[in-house]
């Protein structure tokens, strides 16, 4: 684990000098070619899975990644040997760009000029007091608000000052802080640009965050995991138990069907299905890595609020990740947009072709051009008929796909004639659904490729909590479509292994995929 620094102004924190010595290695990743699973992966080697490391890196990686979304292809070469941070936010209005106040002025009548005086104030902010650059966003013309509104800045150090560290919850050995900007800064891009630079590089970055969560929760249970089966209670192990067995074999199976999520996710990131699964992992699958860490905790006890475990640590510092300034909400109501293509697509996918390509494609780290992708490729995705897909997986399990579709189309028409399908609550709640949906096929497209029936329960959980949610809306909103009804778990079969290397075979779902030879 890398060392924390004693630092005479903030106290013990990160080793801003070691993190700025191995940022070049993470953006040799992303620039002269861009590989996005290396790009994610670069900092778990040299920071050992430590969050405020990782996350301090991540911070560097995305706002140095504008760079490459704004084409400065010199300037990314040229500053490399340096650390960034994301000068987006401010304290009155959070992640609402278009509100942001910090100004731009012009240094030079020149209309090719690229210097203008920055000023404004900042608040939130990772790196801040230690990077060399800031990416900033600012406004050229105050009274603006709309989309070309915002322009992007590289703004040094020596435009800012008066900083402030905030204290947090969380990352307490990350400084964050609030100061503000005074000085020169170079235009990134073009003028009103701004926006269309951060969509750019968002998408790929929301891949970059996830990642960190799904380390998180592998590396948690498997602390969980070894500390239930080693320590005593009553003079057994606790693993031995069958509650705390059940808790953890449970969460096993979920954090089997995350990594799945996430490497399935990454492999088809290079197509049109960018932003519709980046906004998936940066709202669904990081809540629901943050529900399986809590429940980690509950199940390890009073060993997860030791400050030497990764449990707790992991635990608190994985709500960072998608709930910062609701992240989590604005990512869910972009896949809302997408519910009824999703429901309605009847293009027919070939399974086979489908899982062959992710076989060979999911945990391989490669070239791509998910950097370069322009929004018209990725604003419509090439969805696939849902119920002939399922028909030809041929899922061994009591679940009435085309029932689910029918009832969810019948929510989603209630919903449009009551005209509640424009309001805020409902979007998001819509969104929710449409990520549950394809949360069901990711797990039954796990089991297939696994080719092994164990993987049917990791189906039937995420088909129950489909059926949660779903029920939950109705519920809540007096409609009068049907409920759902769960099914049972497939029993656990008998182990001729110790509990704990079964729990660790089943999260290994590289090793197993790997292992299994093509079937279909």
């Amino acid at each position: 684990m890398p060392n924390f620094v004693n630092d005479p102004q903030f106290g013990q924190i990160v080793d801003f000098e070691l993190i700025r010595s191995n940022m070049r290695k993470t953006y040799d990743c992303m620039y002269p070619n861009f590989n996005l699973l290396a790009t994610a992966a670069s900092g778990t080697p040299l920071y050992d899975d430590e969050p405020s490391y990782l996350i301090a890196g991540g911070a560097s990686t995305l706002a140095y990644s504008m760079l490459l979304a704004a084409e400065e292809y010199e300037l990314a070469e040229k500053l490399k040997p340096y650390l960034f941070t994301l000068g987006w936010t401010e304290e009155s209005v959070g992640s609402d760009l278009l509100s942001v106040t910090t100004s731009a002025t012009p240094m030079s009548d020149d209309p090719n000029n690229r210097q203008y005086y920055i000023r404004g104030r900042k608040w939130l902010i990772n790196n801040s007091y230690h990077a060399d650059y800031h990416m900033v966003v600012a406004k050229v013309d105050p009274e603006q608000n709309g989309p070309r509104s915002l322009s992007l800045f590289l703004v040094p150090r020596s435009s800012t000052k008066n900083w402030e560290r905030l204290e947090t919850h969380v990352l307490r050995r990350m400084v964050l802080t609030k100061f503000e900007i005074d000085g020169p800064g170079t235009l990134i891009g073009k003028v009103g640009h701004g926006l269309s630079i951060l969509q750019r590089m968002a998408m790929p970055s929301k891949y970059i965050c996830a990642f960190v969560g799904v380390r998180m929760m592998n590396e948690s249970l498997r602390a969980a995991i070894d500390h239930l089966s080693t320590k005593h209670i009553f003079g057994t192990e606790p693993i031995q138990f069958s509650n705390v067995f059940r808790q953890l074999y449970n969460l096993a199976m979920k954090t089997a069907l995350y990594n799945f999520m996430y490497y399935r996710a990454v492999a088809l990131s290079d197509s049109s299905f960018l932003a519709f699964h980046g906004t998936m992992l940066k709202s669904f699958l990081l809540l629901r890595i943050n529900e399986a860490l809590s429940q980690t905790l509950l199940v390890i006890g009073s060993k997860g609020f030791l400050a030497e475990s990764v449990v707790g640590r992991d635990t608190f510092d994985s709500f960072v990740l998608p709930v910062f300034d609701g992240h989590y909400t604005i990512n869910t109501l972009m896949s809302a947009k997408h519910m009824r293509r999703y429901l309605e697509a009847t293009r027919r996918e070939d399974m086979t072709q489908r899982l062959a390509f992710l076989r060979e494609k999911m945990f391989v780290a490669e070239v791509g051009g998910q950097m370069d992708a322009r929004p018209s490729a990725i604003r419509n995705p090439d969805f696939f008929d849902y119920a002939d897909y399922w028909r030809q997986l041929a899922v061994p399990l009591p679940i009435d796909v085309s029932a689910m579709l029918s009832t969810t189309r019948q929510l989603m028409d209630e919903i449009d004639a009551k005209s509640l399908d424009s309001e805020a609550e409902y979007k998001y709640k819509t969104g929710v659904l449409g990520q549950w949906l394809e949360a069901v096929l990711t797990a039954a497209e796990l089991w297939k490729m696994m080719n092994d029936d164990l993987y049917l329960n990791a189906i039937v959980q995420t088909y129950n909590d489909y059926v949660v949610a779903l029920n939950t809306v109705i519920s809540e909103g007096g409609f009068d479509t049907p409920f759902l009804t769960p099914v049972h778990q497939r029993p656990i079969p008998q182990l001729e292994e110790s509990r704990a290397q079964f729990l660790l075979s089943i999260m290994d779902v590289e090793t197993r995929m790997r292992q299994v030879q093509p079937t279909l």
